[in-house]
């Protein structure tokens, strides 16, 4: 996996860039079924023209919305500290939250 560059400091992309760094990260860990969307707003980096669903990136706090995948053969508590891991790679100084939004029974291992 190559590491996304991400454009200077003040520029208004930061934290698009971020949340697509996260998202792809963290959907590529096993036990991740796919990011959430949120429950009662949308979970959501916002740039021009696009945004990222499942990952919310501000100045201070990076935050992680995910589907597990059941049965995964990963503890859920496990699963969290893995994809905060992950995130915080890219996430630079922010905290990094995760949030379980649903929990997917699959017939696979994904």
């Amino acid at each position: 996996m190559t590491e996304e560059v991400l454009p200077p400091a003040g520029s208004g992309d930061v934290d698009l860039a971020v949340a697509r760094s996260i998202a792809e990260a963290v959907l590529a860990l096993k036990g991740v079924y796919s990011l959430g969307a949120g429950r009662y707003a949308e979970a959501a980096t916002y740039g021009a023209g696009e945004k990222v669903v499942g990952v919310v990136v501000d100045s201070e706090e990076a935050r992680v919305h995910i589907v597990v995948s059941y049965p995964q053969g990963t503890p859920i508590p496990d699963l969290i500290e893995q994809v905060r891991r992950v995130a915080k790679r890219y996430a630079k100084d922010r905290r990094v939250s995760v949030v379980i939004e649903d929990v997917q029974i699959t017939g696979d291992d994904r």
